[in-house]
Formats: C-alpha cells, structure tokens, sequence
C-alpha cells in the first residue's frame, strides 16, 4: 500500500488548526525508533542474512524474504533462519551474524539526511532525547556507535529491557519513565505500524516518519496523529519559521475526509 501524506483543507477548524500548530513547540521530549526512522540498516541486514543464508543453508535470500522477516531482535531471526541447525550451528549462526554486522554497519548503512543536525538542534533547545528499538542492545550500539548518536539520547531501550515488544507500549513507557518525562508533552516518531500503536497506547503523540524506503510496513494504516515526509518536515515542525501560510503535517486525527494526496517513494534497489 502506498504510504499517503496528506493534503491540508481550507475547511479544517480553527480550532484544530490552533491546536496542531502548537503541538511541536510545545514538545518537551521526543523518542525515536531507530531502524527505517534514524538510521537506514536494511543494506546491512540484507547482506548479513544472505552471509548466513550461504554459509549455513547454501541457499540466497531475496530482498522481499529479508524484509518479511523484519520485527523480532536479529538473534531470534538468525534463530529462526537456521532453526533445521543443531543448537551448537545456531548459536555460531548468531555470532557469526553480529560479526557481519559489526564489521559492515558503517559502509552499509545510512544516517538519514538531516537526522544528525535534527537530533542536536533538540537536545541544544533543551528538549530531551529519548530511543526505543525492537533490537538488542548490542546490535543498537553496533549502530549507533560508528555514526556518534548513541551519547545525544538521554536513555535508550531494547529488546534486552522489556518482555514485550512493540506494538506493546512497555518500551516508550520505561523510556518516560527513566527520564521522569510526562507523555502528554512527548512523541514517538517511527515508521512501522507497530510504532505508531506502541505511541499511542503509551499516551503521546505519534509521527509517521515516511522518509524511509526500507517498507517496515505502512504506519499510516494506524493513523498517526502527524506525518512526516521527510527529516525537515519534522524539523518545521518541532521548529517553526512562522512563515505566512506555512502548514502543518497532520495526520488523519486532523484531516479525516479530507481529499488525500499519494506521497512519491523511492524505487527499491537491491542493496547487496
């Protein structure tokens, strides 16, 4: 399906429109997914899955495969992958998996455009910083070390501090709740379905970041309360010029009914 951004009414209360405006000034914490939201890892994920999918299966993956199996912590995917394996060949499969990782994730992956300057520009506004990912926390710092964002968060969650992934809303809660933040001046910024529902049943805002190819799923389909279509239009957002009829990027919360207008998406390219 393809993801949508939506077109703004004339017609649109003012009451709403005064509303909105004010939500992304008004923000005092903003937690970010990472995956497909501040970093694109689906290269890097691609190759290594294929790595272990030679060695130990003797077969290829396509890049449709690698992505459907996108959602569990990466040790459990590898887990899964080799599961036909004995218990000693799985558990090198994983090893083997984190090594690929570690070794390409810099010459792989990608810091979306304008994220870097995004997250210091918050974090030097005196807003606060919060991650949350579906990965354990080795393979967080896998990703973040090399590009230097780990240290701009003030907390981060994994897979290793919760029982139950997202969409379940215990990761965004434990975050709020390490930093004493209140959510009804927080929002949790992602690009899968299960993000926007992880935000809205912990209680903030939710933003589609639709600024990513990497098709984790379309999180318009759970009606995010805004939707962004690229890094700057987060940063407008959080940030506003106060231009003359500047608009802002709302969600179906704002805009139900209103005439919708398809977002273009890059084309998929094999990233082996």
């Amino acid at each position: 399906m393809p993801r949508m951004a939506n077109q703004l009414g004339e017609e649109l209360s003012v009451t709403h429109g005064n509303e909105a405006s004010s939500a992304g000034p008004s923000l005092r914490v903003i937690v970010f997914d990472m995956d497909g939201t501040l970093v694109s890892s689906l290269p890097v994920i691609f190759h290594c899955e294929n790595e272990i999918s030679r060695k130990y299966l003797k077969t290829k993956l396509a890049l449709e495969e690698v992505i459907a199996k996108f959602g569990p912590p990466a040790h459990a995917i590898v887990r899964s992958m080799t599961a036909s394996l004995s218990e000693d060949l799985q558990s090198q499969a994983v090893i083997d998996y984190y090594e690929c990782y570690r070794k390409h994730v810099a010459s792989r992956a990608l810091v979306f455009p304008g994220i870097m300057q995004l997250l210091r520009r918050i974090q030097s506004a005196g807003r606060r910083l919060a991650l949350v990912t579906g990965v354990e926390k080795i393979m967080m710092e896998y990703t973040l070390n090399p590009f230097n964002l780990s240290e701009l968060f003030e907390t981060h969650v994994t897979a290793d501090d919760v029982r139950n992934s997202k969409p379940d809303p215990e990761g965004i809660n434990l975050a709020l709740s390490r930093i004493n933040a209140d959510g009804r001046e927080s929002m949790y910024v992602g690009d899968s379905p299960a993000d926007i529902v992880a935000g809205r049943q912990a209680g903030v805002l939710t933003g589609a970041a639709l600024w990513s190819p990497e098709n984790r799923g379309d999180p318009t389909t759970e009606h995010p309360d805004y939707e962004f279509r690229s890094v700057q239009q987060l940063s407008d957002f959080l940030f506003p010029k106060n231009k003359a009829g500047q608009e802002p990027y709302f969600g179906p919360r704002w805009t139900e009914g209103k005439k919708m207008k398809p977002a273009r998406r890059p084309k998929k390219e094999d990233p082996s």
